[in-house]
């Protein structure tokens, strides 16, 4: 295969990684889990040290330009992707940034007006962006509750303590 444009798209790259993993796990193929783990690990690795900066990931990379706007669903992605890979390796930095990037949310995405959501993005600093609305077509609570519900779950099952309320 060979990429038709040069873009790297964070959040994407962290979703797949983490659910290729809950794939393989429901395939319960070992030969193809052996095959595909460390690939889904340098997955992981990259986002890791290319767009996680500022307690949060950085939204894609287009030619060498990293657009460092905090969008909503790759932090979602960010929070269950990192997770995920902590629970895969045991590397603690994974599961510090997936708690880091979950205050993240909390203290700027997540819309703290009445009937609020999450807002569309920030900038790197945790400005809001007014400019977009809460929902549209392609903003809806998707990602963020999937979030939600994969945390809650993997806790569930791993006994860890993570303090998901408020804020969603």
């Amino acid at each position: 295969m060979n990429s038709l444009i040069d873009l790297h798209s964070y959040g994407h790259d962290i979703e797949a990684a983490w659910l290729m993993d809950r794939c393989l796990e429901v395939l319960g193929d070992e030969e193809l889990t052996r095959k595909l783990s460390p690939v889904l690990r340098s997955m992981e690795q990259e986002v890791y040290e290319k767009a996680y900066t500022s307690h949060s990931l950085a939204n894609e990379c287009e030619r060498g330009v990293v657009d460092m706007k905090r969008v909503w669903w790759v932090q979602a992605e960010g929070v269950v992707g990192f997770w995920n890979a902590w629970q895969k390796t045991g590397d603690s930095r994974y599961r510090e940034a997936s708690e880091d990037i979950w205050q993240f949310i909390r203290e700027h995405l997540a819309d703290k007006r009445e009937g609020g959501e999450w807002f569309w993005y920030t900038d790197e600093s945790g400005k809001p962006a007014m400019e977009k609305p809460i929902v549209e077509p392609w903003k809806c609570p998707y990602h963020n509750g999937r979030m939600c519900m994969e945390i809650i779950g993997r806790m569930k099952n791993g006994g860890e303590q993570y303090e998901i309320t408020s804020a969603i």
